[in-house]
Protein backbone atom coordinates (compact mmCIF):
# COMPACT_ATOMS: atom_id res chain seq x y z
CA UNK A 1 0.00 0.00 0.00
CA UNK A 2 1.54 3.50 -0.99
CA UNK A 3 0.84 6.58 1.30
CA UNK A 4 1.83 9.76 0.11
CA UNK A 5 3.79 12.62 1.76
CA UNK A 6 0.68 14.49 2.18
CA UNK A 7 -1.28 11.18 3.96
CA UNK A 8 2.40 10.46 6.09
CA UNK A 9 2.16 14.06 6.76
CA UNK A 10 -1.56 14.07 8.02
CA UNK A 11 -1.02 11.03 10.01
CA UNK A 12 1.98 12.20 12.03
CA UNK A 13 -0.23 15.30 12.88
CA UNK A 14 -3.17 13.06 14.03
CA UNK A 15 -0.56 10.87 15.80
CA UNK A 16 1.19 14.49 17.79
CA UNK A 17 -2.98 15.62 18.01
CA UNK A 18 -3.87 12.31 20.00
CA UNK A 19 -0.81 12.99 22.20
CA UNK A 20 -1.63 16.36 23.07
CA UNK A 21 -5.22 15.72 23.86
CA UNK A 22 -3.97 14.71 27.33
CA UNK A 23 -3.68 18.30 27.90
CA UNK A 24 -6.51 20.17 28.29
CA UNK A 25 -6.83 23.15 26.28
CA UNK A 26 -9.70 25.71 26.31
CA UNK A 27 -11.59 25.92 23.40
CA UNK A 28 -10.65 29.02 21.88
CA UNK A 29 -6.87 28.04 22.22
CA UNK A 30 -7.36 25.12 20.23
CA UNK A 31 -9.17 26.71 16.98
CA UNK A 32 -7.71 28.12 14.21
CA UNK A 33 -9.19 31.35 13.47
CA UNK A 34 -10.24 30.40 9.68
CA UNK A 35 -12.18 27.44 10.59
CA UNK A 36 -15.86 27.78 11.34
CA UNK A 37 -15.96 26.82 14.69
CA UNK A 38 -13.82 29.73 15.61
CA UNK A 39 -15.42 32.12 18.08
CA UNK A 40 -18.54 30.27 18.19
CA UNK A 41 -20.79 31.58 21.15
CA UNK A 42 -23.17 29.52 23.74
CA UNK A 43 -26.00 27.89 21.83
CA UNK A 44 -24.27 27.90 18.04
CA UNK A 45 -24.15 24.87 16.38
CA UNK A 46 -21.88 24.10 12.85
CA UNK A 47 -23.35 21.34 10.93
CA UNK A 48 -21.02 18.90 9.38
CA UNK A 49 -21.55 16.85 6.59
CA UNK A 50 -19.78 13.95 5.10
CA UNK A 51 -20.70 11.59 2.16
CA UNK A 52 -17.64 8.72 1.38
CA UNK A 53 -18.08 5.77 -0.46
CA UNK A 54 -17.41 2.20 0.47
CA UNK A 55 -17.94 -1.17 -1.08
CA UNK A 56 -20.57 -3.40 0.51
CA UNK A 57 -23.28 -5.83 0.39
CA UNK A 58 -27.41 -4.56 1.26
CA UNK A 59 -29.72 -7.12 2.64
CA UNK A 60 -33.11 -5.80 2.98
CA UNK A 61 -35.55 -7.71 5.08
CA UNK A 62 -39.52 -7.17 3.49
CA UNK A 63 -42.65 -6.62 5.81
CA UNK A 64 -43.41 -10.25 5.05
CA UNK A 65 -39.98 -11.38 6.38
CA UNK A 66 -38.13 -12.71 3.29
CA UNK A 67 -34.55 -11.52 3.16
CA UNK A 68 -33.05 -10.10 0.06
CA UNK A 69 -29.40 -10.05 -0.16
CA UNK A 70 -27.97 -8.13 -3.52
CA UNK A 71 -24.66 -8.45 -4.73
CA UNK A 72 -21.41 -6.56 -3.48
CA UNK A 73 -20.86 -2.81 -5.24
CA UNK A 74 -20.34 0.95 -3.71
CA UNK A 75 -22.29 2.58 -1.95
CA UNK A 76 -21.89 6.29 -0.73
CA UNK A 77 -22.87 6.82 2.65
CA UNK A 78 -23.53 10.31 4.05
CA UNK A 79 -23.61 11.09 7.60
CA UNK A 80 -24.84 14.35 9.65
CA UNK A 81 -22.68 15.79 12.73
CA UNK A 82 -24.88 19.32 14.41
CA UNK A 83 -22.09 20.16 16.86
CA UNK A 84 -23.71 22.80 19.65
CA UNK A 85 -21.46 24.83 21.85
CA UNK A 86 -22.55 24.29 25.43
CA UNK A 87 -19.67 26.09 27.78
CA UNK A 88 -16.73 25.07 26.90
CA UNK A 89 -17.73 21.84 25.28
CA UNK A 90 -19.91 20.87 22.17
CA UNK A 91 -22.73 18.46 22.33
CA UNK A 92 -23.23 16.38 19.28
CA UNK A 93 -26.20 15.21 17.25
CA UNK A 94 -25.35 12.19 14.87
CA UNK A 95 -27.55 11.45 12.26
CA UNK A 96 -27.06 9.56 9.03
CA UNK A 97 -28.85 8.89 5.64
CA UNK A 98 -30.35 5.67 3.88
CA UNK A 99 -27.27 4.20 1.70
CA UNK A 100 -27.14 5.23 -2.06
CA UNK A 101 -26.08 3.67 -5.02
CA UNK A 102 -22.65 5.21 -5.96
CA UNK A 103 -22.05 7.73 -7.28
CA UNK A 104 -24.14 10.32 -5.29
CA UNK A 105 -24.99 13.35 -7.36
CA UNK A 106 -26.91 14.66 -4.58
CA UNK A 107 -24.82 15.66 -1.87
CA UNK A 108 -23.72 19.35 -3.16
CA UNK A 109 -27.27 20.31 -2.54
CA UNK A 110 -26.63 20.05 0.70
CA UNK A 111 -24.20 23.51 0.74
CA UNK A 112 -27.72 24.98 0.03
CA UNK A 113 -30.17 23.38 1.60
CA UNK A 114 -31.23 20.01 3.20
CA UNK A 115 -33.68 18.42 1.52
CA UNK A 116 -36.36 15.81 3.22
CA UNK A 117 -35.51 13.35 0.94
CA UNK A 118 -32.17 12.52 2.48
CA UNK A 119 -33.95 10.95 5.00
CA UNK A 120 -31.71 11.65 7.65
CA UNK A 121 -32.48 9.68 10.99
CA UNK A 122 -30.62 10.75 14.55
CA UNK A 123 -28.62 7.81 15.22
CA UNK A 124 -26.79 9.07 18.80
CA UNK A 125 -26.17 12.39 20.58
CA UNK A 126 -22.45 13.03 22.71
CA UNK A 127 -20.16 15.44 23.59
CA UNK A 128 -17.15 15.87 21.33
CA UNK A 129 -13.76 14.98 23.17
CA UNK A 130 -11.13 17.11 22.97
CA UNK A 131 -9.28 14.26 20.44
CA UNK A 132 -13.06 14.55 18.43
CA UNK A 133 -12.96 18.37 18.28
CA UNK A 134 -8.84 17.66 17.02
CA UNK A 135 -9.95 15.11 14.14
CA UNK A 136 -12.47 17.84 12.95
CA UNK A 137 -10.01 20.98 12.79
CA UNK A 138 -7.37 18.71 11.06
CA UNK A 139 -9.82 17.27 8.17
CA UNK A 140 -10.95 20.78 7.84
CA UNK A 141 -7.00 21.79 7.49
CA UNK A 142 -6.31 18.71 5.40
CA UNK A 143 -9.45 19.31 2.94
CA UNK A 144 -9.02 21.45 -0.34
CA UNK A 145 -11.71 23.74 -1.38
CA UNK A 146 -13.88 21.49 -4.11
CA UNK A 147 -14.29 23.17 -7.62
CA UNK A 148 -17.29 22.80 -9.96
CA UNK A 149 -16.64 19.38 -10.94
CA UNK A 150 -15.89 17.81 -7.42
CA UNK A 151 -19.71 18.50 -6.44
CA UNK A 152 -21.18 15.18 -6.93
CA UNK A 153 -19.69 12.63 -5.53
CA UNK A 154 -17.97 11.04 -8.33
CA UNK A 155 -14.84 7.87 -8.63
CA UNK A 156 -12.32 11.23 -9.01
CA UNK A 157 -13.74 12.48 -5.35
CA UNK A 158 -15.05 9.58 -2.79
CA UNK A 159 -14.67 11.14 0.33
CA UNK A 160 -16.02 14.86 0.86
CA UNK A 161 -17.00 17.27 3.80
CA UNK A 162 -19.13 19.94 3.87
CA UNK A 163 -19.10 22.43 7.07
CA UNK A 164 -22.07 24.92 7.24
CA UNK A 165 -22.31 27.37 9.86
CA UNK A 166 -25.55 29.45 9.49
CA UNK A 167 -25.02 30.94 5.67
CA UNK A 168 -21.35 30.04 5.38
CA UNK A 169 -19.71 27.25 4.51
CA UNK A 170 -16.99 25.29 3.22
CA UNK A 171 -17.17 21.97 0.69
CA UNK A 172 -13.52 20.10 1.01
CA UNK A 173 -12.58 16.62 -0.74
CA UNK A 174 -10.71 15.15 1.68
CA UNK A 175 -7.73 12.54 0.09
CA UNK A 176 -7.70 9.04 1.93
CA UNK A 177 -9.61 7.11 3.74
CA UNK A 178 -10.56 9.91 6.67
CA UNK A 179 -14.23 9.21 8.01
CA UNK A 180 -15.55 10.98 10.89
CA UNK A 181 -16.92 8.55 12.56
CA UNK A 182 -14.34 5.52 12.47
CA UNK A 183 -11.73 8.47 13.51
CA UNK A 184 -14.04 9.93 16.74
CA UNK A 185 -16.29 6.89 17.54
CA UNK A 186 -12.67 4.79 18.48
Amino acid sequence: MYISSKGIKFICSLILLYTNCCFSQTYDQTVDPKSLLYNLQEGDSVTYYQCHVEQGVQRLVSASGQTITGKEQAYTITEKYVLIKKAEQFFVRYSNASLTVFPNKKFSGLKIREKEYWQFKQDSTFYLSNTGLKVLLSLENKGREAIEYDYPITKYTTNQIIIKKKKDFKQLVIEGPYIISKLIFR
